[in-house]
């Protein structure tokens, strides 16, 4: 008999994608959500698994209430991208416990060669079934605490969502016209800016809570704002030698990683130039 899942925040995008995920492998799936009959205590007590997918700023306080009604044979779960507080709130239930971070949005269609990060916080009768399922899929597996996700995360997303951000509200200061700028354009420049107009074409609230919640982005966001600065005034004062200098640095830390870089973004430039033609 397939396992029975329950999806808190199940109406959300996330909530709805890994609702249609489990149905289609067979599973019997309960939502809770605002104005849904079925309530979050409902769905825990009839669950084997239990998903928690609810925005940020909720999900401790969302775990923490439903703790009294959980059993040992559960699973729970969660799909926040801040881990230390969800997994601590989960741990205060009876279930066995992983955190899960999916390294994708609504809008794909499978999780084949996709990462999900998994945080085995308390787990034994359920780790097979969770690594097999993402494994039946081809998705790809990173087992991390949910300390280091945390860090990581704050470059990963943190500081990368920050800078594309703070790009796109640049271009509004500048008074750039943004579709003539098109017209100026290398392959490149366009699929940067694809990247920002892509942030800034979802929730905000989302965003918000990534950059605000975590408290290892703070750290990386005023590291990174010290290189913009240092870069700033060596660009200010024509200092070609520190420049290179400060070039060398970065494109030694990068490696040989530079060459697989070239190479894929070769090819993301050849894939613009098909479609645009």
């Amino acid at each position: 008999m397939k396992e029975k899942i329950g999806i808190i925040g199940g109406k959300g995008k996330m909530g709805t994608w890994f609702k249609i995920f489990f149905e289609n492998h067979g599973f019997n799936v309960l939502i809770s959500d605002k104005n849904t009959k079925t309530t979050n205590k409902e769905l825990v007590k009839k669950s084997d698994v239990v998903l928690f997918s609810v925005p940020i700023d909720v999900t401790e306080e969302i775990i923490e209430s439903m703790a009294e009604y959980s059993r040992e044979d559960q699973l729970w779960m969660d799909v926040t991208s801040i881990k230390t507080p969800s997994v601590s709130a989960m741990l205060k239930s009876k279930a066995e416990v992983v955190g899960m971070h999916p390294m994708f949005g609504h809008s794909v269609k499978s999780i084949e060669k996709q990462t999900i990060i998994l945080c085995e916080a308390r787990v034994n009768k359920w780790k097979d079934w969770i690594n097999n399922l993402i494994l039946k899929n081809k998705g790809k597996i990173k087992l991390t605490t949910p300390e280091k996700h945390d860090k990581i995360m704050a470059i990963i997303q943190g500081l990368t969502h920050f800078s594309l951000i703070s790009l796109g509200y640049a271009f509004k200061q500048l008074g750039l016209d943004l579709n003539e700028s098109l017209d100026y354009t290398s392959p490149i420049y366009r699929i940067r800016l694809d990247m920002v107009g892509r942030i800034l074409n979802q929730e905000p609230r989302l965003y918000a809570d990534i950059e605000i919640l975590n408290p290892e982005t703070h750290e990386a966001m005023r590291e990174y704002i010290q290189s913009i600065m240092k870069l700033y005034m060596i660009v200010k004062d024509n200092d070609l030698e520190q420049f290179e200098k400060y070039f060398k640095e970065a494109a030694d830390f990068l490696g040989e990683f530079k060459k697989q870089a070239m190479d894929e973004s070769n090819f993301l430039i050849e894939k613009l130039v098909e479609k645009e033609k």
